[in-house]
């Protein structure tokens, strides 16, 4: 199984403890690609550190002089963009891979996940907040491009990908030409979106459990998802994702996710001397949003324990 992310050197934390996940819950060989600059070397060697038996972890750096003419708003980094970049830059031998994006923690085993069979050259979860292109959080080109309003959008967190038909549907090229193109407010992801034009396989919501699943005056997905499904990506993960919401991400303070504890119980396990930041545009959000209670849970959703891996290995 070949799983890569894209991680920074600035996010060295959060790919450790994404690591360590892994390492907790895979019971079949994985090679682990971390694409990304300025990892130090005693971070190099944390992640070396966390490997076992079956999960093998390697750094490749990314030349970003070649990708000079990749536009992305919003300072948005580099790194942004590995996951459209790497199947025909930098996979370019493989022919198939799971790209994870790196503030995930994995709680369960994937070899269901890697052996899925697909029709199309993405497998992904529909995104919990915007599900389809003409979703009225935020403006993108659909009528320019001829999309119908409706048009699934995914969320590119967990991505499994048959290279081979990416690359000969040429994603990455159509990706790039779109993040040229337009200002788009989710930079790759609302870049693949147009270039798959709602053409991918939607995976179980498990597979990319989403701070939206829980939030239920935000969830959009009830308009197409089955409320069982739903959930089962609230109470039964096998991914959870700690992506930018009105909860903070669990390495700052002030975080209310339900897997902060579970993030933080790993993170102390990789850097037992970690600090939790202070986001104070994200404090503000989130003040702002529980006034005007937009926070409000799913009855589902309860704190995730901080065994929950070594549950699943025990299964």
């Amino acid at each position: 199984m070949l799983i890569f992310t894209g991680a920074d050197g600035n996010y060295a934390l959060q790919a450790q403890v994404w690591m360590l996940s892994l390492v907790k819950t895979q019971k079949s060989s994985v090679r682990v690609v971390v694409f990304g600059n300025g990892w130090s070397s005693k971070d190099r060697s944390v992640m070396k550190s966390l490997e076992n038996d079956l999960v093998k972890v390697e750094f490749q750096e990314v030349e970003a002089s070649r990708y000079a003419n990749v536009q992305l708003k919003n300072g948005f980094p580099l790194a942004t963009a590995y996951n459209v970049l790497a199947p025909l830059y930098l996979l370019g031998d493989e022919s198939r891979a799971i790209y994870m994006d790196a503030d995930m923690v994995v709680t369960e085993d994937l070899s269901p996940l890697w052996s899925t069979q697909l029709g199309t050259p993405v497998g992904a979860v529909l995104d919990a907040h915007i599900v389809w292109m003409a979703s009225p959080s935020m403006w993108r080109p659909w009528k320019e491009e001829g999309l119908e309003p409706l048009t699934p959008y995914l969320n590119t967190g967990l991505m499994l990908m048959d290279l081979d038909r990416w690359r000969s549907e040429k994603l990455t090229e159509r990706s790039l030409e779109y993040l040229e193109k337009y200002e788009l407010p989710c930079v790759d992801q609302d870049a693949l979106n147009l270039a798959l034009r709602g053409k991918f396989d939607q995976l179980h919501p498990r597979y990319n459990s989403m701070p939206y699943h829980h939030l239920k005056m935000l969830r959009y997905l009830d308009t197409v998802e089955n409320d069982t499904v739903i959930g089962e990506a609230i109470t039964q993960p096998a991914v959870i994702h700690y992506h930018r919401s009105f909860f903070g991400k669990p390495w700052t303070l002030g975080c209310t996710h339900p897997g902060v504890a579970l993030w933080g119980s790993l993170a102390d396990e990789v850097r037992p001397k970690w600090k939790k930041q202070f986001d104070l545009m994200g404090s503000a959000r989130a003040f702002a949003a529980k006034k005007a209670k937009m926070t409000t849970l799913d009855v589902r959703s309860c704190d995730y324990p901080v065994d929950m891996l070594n549950r699943g290995r025990n299964a």
